[in-house]
């Protein structure tokens, strides 16, 4: 492989390493505005402290054994049901 194909293959990956983390930064400013809005938090008394206690906050209750147990059992049902509904359309095709 000739070089300029290497420095060709490399560009690509530069730009969809930024087009991936220019998603990532999407996604973290809008739970992050979710967040806010949804917990009706009044953005001048957010200080840095206060966002780090709320994240350590809400992260501790994603990482709780309710919530985890909750989405295994949400993602089992979610899965058994696309087989399912699968199986029915093609019940009496041939």
């Amino acid at each position: 492989m000739s070089l300029s194909n290497l420095e060709k293959q490399q560009q690509k990956l530069n730009k969809l390493n930024d087009k991936i983390k220019n998603e990532k930064e999407k996604i973290d400013k809008k739970l992050g505005h979710e967040i806010v809005k949804l917990s009706n938090l009044d953005y001048s008394n957010l200080d840095q402290n206060k966002i780090k206690v709320i994240s350590k906050q809400i992260s501790e209750f994603l990482n709780s054994s309710s919530v985890r147990n909750n989405d295994e059992n949400t993602t089992k049902k979610d899965d058994s049901n696309s087989s399912t509904n699968a199986s029915d359309k093609n019940d009496g095709i041939s």
